[in-house]
């Protein structure tokens, strides 16, 4: 036993010598100074000699396969050579934020070797105050090496090295290798349920296109009638309407029409649930871009607006969240400026799809409650949300899991798609993926933080309709109680536990993170910004306007110029204190006081939900004047009504787009401009095909699934009730 653990120590020192070599750098060593100290020696074996005295290192729990292996590298030195060349190093930057130290990943894999990425935490306080940095290290490990090899190699490493003080492995982040890809499971399953869906729209369309050419030719009244019912909904009963999910639907072509729902003829249901696949009739849907007078135009652009400025914010988040960038300080530079500040607070358009959410759910049921003296079938209340957002939702998930990891490899191409959906996907369909898990970000497909709230909104939202309806006093009043409780807990939870104010960046604040080398046990996202009692108020905001428009109706509302102009005055206002807000603190490197903390986390949503508000009311009723023509354009009603599919497609484009990245990425502003624009077009694009393939039919097949006096009341005969119809 003696003798195998002096051979199992000895290895292991071999081993180390053979490892440092890879981290000359790293260890500030210098290979030209220990060929000129060791003279005759090569240079690749400097390390790997006896020549240089080392402390007798410890067995170690590396398992003894990668020991073996790293014993076979040590005796080929042109191959111990090419393995350190292909291993990360510091690069250039390194103080100032170039913590990619990536290597060659392609150089690794064509060794046969596993390429790793190694998280450490690099704690310079010693020599600069407040420096520690986490570092994604590239480790080119033989394919033997578990990554728990790999990681205890590295700790192993820096005690020999005597830089452990500086540089040990992130205890709370295992090392990721790179694996080759095989077609599991799950990904044929996904493919072969893609095929069918592509051969059931390929089917629907042939048949609607093979009847539309015979149709004029058929002279048996039967084979006529069955025809003609193939098409009845497009004719009449599914007229689109408008719907009330902010992400989905577009103020288009309804107000002014007479919408009726026919008696359906009767017909195989397996041709109705065919029809419902048309590829040309989805199609034919989606492009659809007139609007009538008498539609509320300004939500087009809003919707879309906003959805642009998510992915803006997106893509600069994504950037920084790959830890792939060379010039990080850059970015914070960039920060300070001025005109940077809409794109750091792209969290606020979030809030104008929780104002819409509101505005649309209280006047679409105002309208309803009116013509049913207060009668609404709650269970198809929910019915309708909940199928509306759900089955392209679940299958944006099985997208992500099964399909995602075959679209890229890379050093960066090491993420995990997989555990997080396999353990939580529930929580998603049970819309509490804010809730749990508890820290933000960990949920499944984490950016749909957003459909969780807006279903718990949507959850409670009879109550407030019910009051407005009922005792429109008692409506305000609790309106205003519940955003005043938003008040309270934001600020509280804010000023207890001394939180920043979130902007896209987050933590990534350098002046923050100089102030606050330790984060607060809870993070702003886990306690704040995901959370449905503090991001309620512009809900709120959406449902009382809702209801002042519904009392209001088509009737021309009178106002005096000046009142006009101080109204938009005062939005302005209002929407530039709230986005620039904190350009102070950035640009004077300073952090704002814990009481402005407070109260800017508190109102500054509610405020943005109040100009929003103004905006909306003035455009409807005549006062919006350029900004209603701009908000209003055609051009944004085929987009608006991508807009749900965009918001659940594009962080997956931007995942895969920066992973990809096989060297670290230099920021500037046209570049980052260049990447926003394509990944926009590209979302968009895949956006169309969920839409066409998933979302569309879904909605088509909900009209099979509810009853007709449901569906009736759905659908507004616009001769008897334009005056009350919001499109």
């Amino acid at each position: 036993m003696h003798t195998m653990a002096k051979s199992r120590s000895m290895m292991t020192c071999h081993i180390i010598r053979m490892m440092a070599l890879g981290l000359l750098l790293l260890a500030t060593m210098d290979l030209t100074t220990a060929h000129n100290k060791y003279p005759g020696i090569p240079a690749y074996n400097i390390l790997a000699s006896d020549h240089i005295p080392f402390t007798q290192v410890q067995p170690t729990n590396v398992s003894q396969q990668c020991l073996d292996a790293f014993a076979q590298l040590i005796v080929d030195p042109t191959k111990t050579i090419y393995v350190a060349d292909a291993m990360g190093k510091p690069a250039a930057g390194a103080l100032v934020g170039n913590v990619a130290w990536i290597g060659h990943y392609d150089e690794c894999k064509s060794l046969k070797y596993k390429y790793c990425i190694v998280q450490m935490h690099v704690d310079g306080t010693s020599v600069v105050p407040k420096l520690a940095v986490d570092v994604s290290w590239g480790v080119c490990a033989p394919q033997e090496c578990s990554p728990e090899d790999v990681k205890n190699g590295i700790s192993l490493l820096a005690k020999y090295a005597n830089i452990s003080q500086y540089i040990t492995p992130n205890t709370k982040a295992m090392a990721v290798c790179s694996q080759d890809q095989t077609y599991d499971a799950g990904f044929i399953g996904m493919v072969a349920f893609c095929s069918v869906i592509l051969l059931v729209i390929l089917q629907s369309s042939l048949i609607e296109t093979a009847l539309r050419i015979k149709l004029p030719k058929l002279t048996s009244p039967l084979l006529q009638l069955q025809a003609e019912s193939f098409f009845e909904t497009r004719r009449g009963g599914d007229k689109e309407e408008e719907d009330d999910v902010p992400l989905i639907g577009s103020e288009g072509n309804l107000a002014g029409q007479n919408v009726v729902v026919q008696e359906p003829t009767q017909q195989n249901m397996v041709t109705r649930l065919l029809q419902s696949f048309s590829l040309t009739s989805n199609t034919a849907k989606l492009l659809d871009s007139k609007q009538s007078d008498r539609s509320i135009g300004c939500l087009n652009g809003l919707r879309v607006i906003s959805m642009f400025w998510v992915i803006l914010g997106h893509t600069l988040v994504f950037a920084n969240m790959t830890q792939n960038l060379e010039n990080p300080y850059s970015l914070f530079n960039y920060a300070k400026r001025f005109g940077f500040q809409a794109v750091l607070n792209a969290t606020f358009s979030v809030d104008t799809f929780f104002f819409l959410s509101g505005l649309l759910v209280g006047f679409l049921t105002f309208m309803r409650m009116a013509k049913t003296d207060g009668k609404i079938p709650w269970f198809w209340f929910y019915f309708h949300r909940f199928w509306r957002l759900t089955p392209v939702y679940m299958f944006t998930i099985l997208f992500f899991m099964y399909l995602v990891p075959y679209m890229g490899k890379g050093p960066f191409w090491l993420l995990d798609t997989k555990t997080a959906c396999a353990k939580y996907w529930w929580t998603n369909l049970l819309y509490i993926n804010n809730f749990y898990p508890k820290n933000f970000g960990d949920e499944c497909i984490g950016w749909t933080w957003y459909l969780a709230n807006d279903m718990q909104f949507f959850i409670i939202s009879p109550i407030f309709l019910m009051s407005f309806f009922m005792l429109p006093i008692v409506g305000v009043i609790l309106v205003i109680v519940t955003i005043l409780a938003s008040f309270i807990v934001t600020g509280t939870l804010v000023g207890y536990y001394d939180l920043p104010v979130f902007t896209e960046l987050g933590y990534f604040d350098p002046i923050y993170i100089l102030e606050h080398p330790h984060p607060p046990p809870m993070d702003f996202g886990s306690m704040i910004y995901a959370k449905p009692y503090c991001r309620i108020a512009p809900y709120l905001v959406g449902i009382a306007l809702g209801y002042i428009m519904y009392k209001i109706g088509n009737r021309k509302v009178k106002m005096n110029p000046i009142i006009a102009f101080l109204g938009w005055l005062i939005t302005a206002a209002i929407a530039i204190s709230v986005l620039y807000g904190n350009y102070p603190s950035l640009h004077g490197n300073y952090l704002p006081s814990l009481t402005a903390n407070v109260i800017y986390a508190s109102v500054s949503r509610f405020a943005w939900s109040i100009a929003l508000a103004w905006i909306v009311f003035a455009c409807k009723y005549g006062y919006g004047g350029w900004i209603n023509n701009i908000l209003s354009w055609s051009g944004w009603v085929v987009l608006s009504r991508l807009t749900y599919t965009a918001y659940l497609v594009h962080p997956i484009v931007l995942l895969v787009f920066y992973f990809n990245f096989a060297t670290a990425v230099d920021f500037s502003i046209v570049v980052f401009s260049v990447y926003f624009v394509g990944c926009l077009g590209i979302s968009y694009g895949l956006a169309a095909v969920f839409s066409i393939a998933i979302e569309y039919p879904c909605a088509n097949i909900e009209k099979f699934l509810m009853p007709k006096d449901v569906l009736s009341k759905r659908t507004i005969d616009a001769s008897s009730s334009s005056r009350e119809t919001i499109q």
